[in-house]
């Protein structure tokens, strides 16, 4: 007869650092030389070691005592509850997002739209220079000037309008992603968000 194998639905596996607590009070003095430009071989190797992971490498046992947990309970409650308070909630910090009106303006003025702009300045800057002189055909100066800018700026609100479309499509795909997750606890699934 064979074993029978646990149904287990997801196992909490985090950093490399779970059994060390980690230094961070110091971070501007730990990342001084990187930042500066200088090439320091033992921080290097100490930033190296920290992307080196062989947890694929251990077996079931030593994952287990690595980590603290057992695959067949899962974490204890007082396991996770010291993990939550040492590393914080298993969440992505959102990025930055730009503001509506910086998208608008590089929108307005990115590639092609600077030289489309440049172009009616220099249409409105022959338009007041044929003016000044009394010569005919400066009002075409002024209507080629117009379309210019017509042209940059109903296109640069089309770009935008796109934009903000994939943008929102793109967030809308966020609200799909389950908040919550199966895990063991003492032994039972539990589900947490």
């Amino acid at each position: 007869m064979g074993k029978k194998k646990p149904d287990i639905y997801s196992v909490e596996i985090h950093g490399t650092k779970d059994l060390e607590k980690v230094d961070i009070g110091n971070e501007k003095e730990n990342y001084k030389d990187l930042k500066e430009g200088k090439k320091n071989g033992k921080k290097t190797e100490d930033l190296k070691k920290e992307l080196d992971l062989d947890d694929h490498k251990l077996s079931s046992e030593e994952l287990e005592e690595k980590y603290g947990s057992s695959i067949l309970k899962g974490l204890t409650s007082a396991r996770a509850a010291e993990i939550l308070a040492r590393d914080g909630p298993n969440a992505l910090t959102p990025p930055k997002t730009t503001p509506e009106i910086i998208k608008f303006l590089k929108q307005m003025v990115g590639g092609f739209s600077i030289l489309l702009w440049i172009g009616a300045i220099l249409c409105w800057i022959a338009f007041g220079i044929l003016t000044v002189q009394n010569k005919s055909g400066a009002l075409n100066q002024l209507y080629l000037g117009v379309v210019l800018a017509l042209v940059v700026i109903l296109t640069g609100m089309f770009a935008y309008y796109q934009e903000a479309k994939s943008t929102n499509i793109m967030a809308s795909f966020k609200k799909m992603i389950p908040q919550q997750a199966l895990v063991l606890r003492d032994s039972e699934k539990k589900e947490i968000s």
